[in-house]
């Protein structure tokens, strides 16, 4: 019996490394093959200015490639990287949860996008004409390529990561582990969380945090909202 559990440890241990291997796998090529696309990449993110930004060296334009392939290898992973944690659970599910969990894989995917898409459009403009509106009449202000990528980096990727706060809550109430009474109960203490978080990843200035602080706002109200309505449709299963 003893030596029976030992090799059920074994076993999903080694389905872990098998389905780990295969995801990193994946991400390197997907590296390489963004790789070729960095410079088209770094075309469409810049476009916005009327003069090519300036670089200090060549280290900043390696910076830039592998930086930029990193991203685009890590967003087209991650669809990857889910159905690989879907498939190592499900043995452990019934087919009815199986089902419903299986829909998280394009919603993760969807949700990361939506949030990429959301800080480059919408945050980041804002908050570079807000911070640069700082330094009219005081500076004379020089973008270089590798600043302005780290900004956009700064703004996009958290954004993409706090999108996914609808998915996680949708999943734990499914679960069972989260109500959405919970969230009411507790809105003031995330709305302050959020208001930190803000802070943390925009500059210190109270336009900056504002500008992060309402969409994150709206996401948290987006997942009270998902999380009722399950609730409601886990209770309708029930009666």
């Amino acid at each position: 019996m003893h030596t029976k559990q030992e090799l059920t440890v074994v076993e999903h241990l080694t389905e872990f490394r098998s389905r780990f291997m295969w995801t990193l796998s994946f991400f390197f090529v997907s590296f390489l093959i963004s790789l070729c696309f960095s410079r088209s990449i770094y075309q469409f993110l810049t476009q916005g200015f009327s003069q090519k930004l300036i670089v200090l060296g060549p280290n900043d334009i390696l910076w830039i490639y592998i930086n930029i392939a990193s991203l685009l290898a890590f967003t087209l992973t991650l669809p990857f990287l889910t159905y690989q944690v879907w498939a190592f659970v499900v043995p452990a599910l019934d087919k009815g949860e199986a089902r419903s969990i299986f829909w998280y894989i394009p919603a993760v995917f969807c949700c990361f996008v939506l949030g990429l898409l959301f800080g480059f459009y919408l945050v980041s403009p804002a908050l570079l004409q807000v911070l640069l509106s700082f330094g009219d009449g005081l500076f004379d202000t020089q973008l270089t390529a590798q600043n302005y990528l780290a900004f956009l980096l700064h703004t996009t990727i958290p954004m993409a990561v706090l999108f996914e706060i609808p998915v996680l809550v949708a999943f734990l109430t499914s679960l069972g582990v989260l109500s959405p009474r919970f969230l009411v109960q507790y809105r003031r203490h995330a709305y302050f969380t959020l208001l930190v978080i803000a802070v943390v990843i925009t500059p210190a200035d109270f336009t900056s945090d504002l500008a992060m602080t309402v969409p994150l706002i709206l996401i948290y109200e987006v997942s009270v909202g998902i999380s009722k309505w399950l609730y409601r449709k886990k209770e309708k299963r029930r009666t």
